[in-house]
């Protein structure tokens, strides 16, 4: 199985305050293991977003640079 899709299915029904303490607890670690999974976060959210949100959080992102 892929890493996206063992993720995926790992994180599958989890309630928003699961998934707060899963990407919470993720960082706190400091583990670069845990960037691999965010990333895949990520990359769904992105994904997810029509060009006008897209553009808004880059631009989100990019102020924290």
């Amino acid at each position: 199985m892929q890493m996206r899709e063992a993720l995926l299915n790992n994180l599958k029904g989890f309630s928003a305050s699961q998934l707060q303490q899963t990407i919470d607890d993720g960082i706190a670690s400091k583990e670069e293991t845990i960037l691999v999974g965010l990333g895949v976060l990520f990359e769904r959210y992105y994904n997810s977003l029509d060009s006008n949100s897209k553009q808004q959080f880059l631009q989100n992102i990019s102020h924290l640079l």
